[in-house]
């Protein structure tokens, strides 16, 4: 089995690198480093979230069946193929226990979700980087060429994070198309409610036609419930079927159950809060390009910012940081000249732009 290292597990903003004694986390005016929405949540959901307080002395449904009900209805799938999990997250990890073993080789992004690749290596397996095309695009061409009769997955993060770029779902459906049948293709669709383009698809069609698809969703993003634990899949019934087995008893929480249901249902709210992100997507990359930054363009709540190198990356970062702005250093992804910023509040976006003026004189 491969042996894992402590820096394979460098978390992508400095402030949560390594537990200490001192556990408490450190304060910062502005948070823009984790992709979380800066609004609270619906106030539908809120609500539900007060209301399960009063009946946390009850064990919560074990198959979430009223989020994958308002879910099967809002994108018309089968509920049944519905699964729910704490994160998106921890379904990938079901994912790797269920499908990957020691010696298989597994392709993922070389610009993709870091979890991918410690799911992979717990897993005594081969982690198979792709690149990427010079905007950070992920190359569908890469990943065909890298699979070997070893291959046994095929993670895909679209939109992908920490890129923010997508793949038009013309290519996607000619990956599973020319992919060989017994290789899984995880679909993580973490930003899609964020992917408004008319050649953007998350996948599900390709769940409906094929064996070997699963698609990966979250309420974390755009629907404000970070903080609650809510992802979700759709695949095949013989999939979601063989994951529950993994699932651990009640990991979806009776609050985030109430509260994921009544958010997916507030689409009025999830639309007020979709229109800001967008504006403020454009707002920062115009007024950073303007400074003459680099900005890959982005489709999701966030941006990744290109530095002429290293060291001043790091000045840059500390400098927001001493003024109360923290921000995500891409190093854990090898890429020591880049940031990543979330968008914010108006107020939060505006501070961050005139901090970057200053810093860049």
């Amino acid at each position: 089995m491969s042996k894992i290292k402590a820096n394979d597990f460098v978390q992508d903003s400095p402030s949560q690198i390594q537990p200490s004694a001192n556990t408490k986390k450190p304060e910062f005016k502005i948070s823009l480093a984790f992709n979380e929405s800066p609004y609270p949540p619906s106030p539908k959901a809120i609500e539900a979230y007060h209301e399960a307080v009063g009946m946390l002395n009850r064990y919560p449904n074990y198959y979430s069946a009223d989020v994958r009900e308002v879910l099967g209805k809002k994108y018309n799938l089968d509920d049944t193929k519905i699964m729910c999990a704490a994160g998106s997250e921890q379904i990938l990890s079901y994912i790797a226990r269920s499908y990957i073993a020691e010696g298989d080789e597994v392709i993922h992004p070389r610009y993709g979700f870091m979890v991918y690749r410690f799911n992979i290596a717990m897993q005594g397996a081969t982690a198979v980087a792709i690149e990427h095309d010079e905007n950070y695009v992920i190359v569908v061409d890469n990943i065909l060429k890298a699979v070997t009769d070893k291959t046994r997955v095929v993670f895909f993060d679209n939109p992908g994070n920490p890129t923010g770029t997508y793949v038009p779902y013309s290519e996607v459906v000619r990956l599973r198309e020319e992919l060989p049948d017994h290789i899984l293709l995880v679909l993580d669709a973490a930003y899609a409610e964020f992917a408004t383009k008319d050649d953007y698809d998350c996948g599900f069609d390709l769940v409906d036609s094929h064996e070997n698809v699963i698609v990966t969703r979250t309420l974390s993003k755009l629907y404000g419930l970070s903080g609650l634990r809510i992802g979700w899949a759709y695949s095949t019934s013989e999939i979601i079927n063989t994951m529950m087995h993994l699932k651990g008893g009640f990991n979806v929480s009776k609050p985030a159950q109430m509260a994921g249901a009544a958010a997916v249902l507030d689409q009025d709210y999830a639309d007020e809060c979709l229109k800001k992100c967008q504006d403020g997507i454009e707002y920062l990359t115009s007024e950073l390009r303007n400074m003459g930054l680099k900005v890959t363009d982005s489709v999701c709540n966030f941006i990744m910012l290109h530095f002429e190198n290293s060291d001043q990356m790091k000045a840059c970062d500390a400098y927001l940081k001493e003024n109360g702005i923290m921000v995500g250093p891409l190093g854990a992804y090898r890429m020591e000249k880049t940031l990543r910023v979330t968008v914010g509040t108006e107020e939060d976006n505006q501070a961050f732009i005139k901090a970057m003026k200053d810093f860049m004189g």
